[in-house]
């Protein structure tokens, strides 16, 4: 009896050894079955799920003998079972098998340890702690100074590359921002001076303007700011919207006759006569 406890006490503690070639050890009692379900509720009276659930299982796993699950597959196979069901059901199951993992799940987690050992023992190590000298870096960046080439040859992030050729006077050092006095922006702007006036007077770099995705600009608006000229980027830019909406309003406000349409060459217009080349005479 005692050995019986030490041994259900052993699988406990090793759950997934009782996944045996022979069979498979019920972690409630300790008996080995070919086949845990009908074990589980009848005689624990519970389910394979609360089963999986307590002890530590993924969804998917299953408690059949490996030979068990064989002679099942090949009786399958010989009464042809799977004739019965049609491929959408077949395909809505494997659909939903994929979805049925859970990986907090103890099983999970040692699978996932095991393969990181396993990826260690092989030699791989993460960025952080890989090791480059400094006489690889000298030679790379002779050869190549892009930082993001360097990066992808030693296999360092790019921040790592970055501050790393920076400690070797291979790049100019980092220039920390220069620190703004927020109470005295709040002062300046109590006096009632505008945005741009106090960066003058901070000797701050303002910003360009970002455009506003709901601003809609109005007809008259519009056609002056075409009339001074520009491209479309600059016209967006003075405006305060982005490029789309003005090539939408241009093909709007052309569409409506407020704008003169564009001659294309080859294209005459409707009462135009057809332009004829040096030389050519029309048949």
């Amino acid at each position: 009896m005692t050995s019986r406890r030490q041994r259900v006490a052993y699988y406990r503690a090793h759950f997934l050894e009782s996944l045996r070639d022979d069979g498979v050890i019920c972690l409630e009692c300790g008996a080995l079955r070919k086949m845990l379900g009908t074990h589980v509720l009848r005689l624990h009276h519970m389910r394979l799920d609360d089963y999986r659930e307590r002890w530590g299982f993924n969804r998917q796993t299953r408690f059949v003998a490996p030979d068990t699950a064989e002679r099942l597959r090949r009786l399958a196979l010989t009464r042809e079972l799977g004739a019965y069901g049609s491929r959408e059901n077949l395909a809505k199951a494997r659909a939903a098998k994929r979805l049925q993992d859970l990986p907090r799940r103890r099983q999970a987690r040692l699978q996932i340890s095991e393969s990181k050992k396993a990826l260690y023992a092989s030699g791989w190590q993460p960025r952080r702690y890989r090791k480059v000298g400094d006489r690889t870096l000298r030679r790379l960046t002779r050869k190549a100074v892009d930082t993001k080439r360097v990066a992808r040859e030693t296999g360092l992030s790019i921040d790592q590359t970055r501050r790393r050729l920076q400690a070797l006077a291979l790049l100019p050092p980092h220039r920390p921002r220069r620190r703004i006095d927020h109470q005295r922006i709040l002062a300046l702007r109590r006096q009632g001076l505008w945005p741009l006036e106090i960066a003058r007077r901070l000797r701050i770099q303002p910003s360009r303007p970002r455009p506003i995705r709901q601003r809609r600009v109005a007809d008259n608006e519009f056609l002056a700011a075409i009339r001074r000229g520009g491209s479309t980027a600059r016209i967006a830019e003075r405006l305060g919207v982005s490029r789309a909406y003005v090539i939408y309003k241009t093909w709007y406000l052309r569409r409506h006759g407020l704008i003169a349409p564009v001659l294309r060459r080859g294209k005459p217009q409707p009462g135009q006569r057809p332009e004829t080349r040096p030389g050519h005479r029309s048949g």
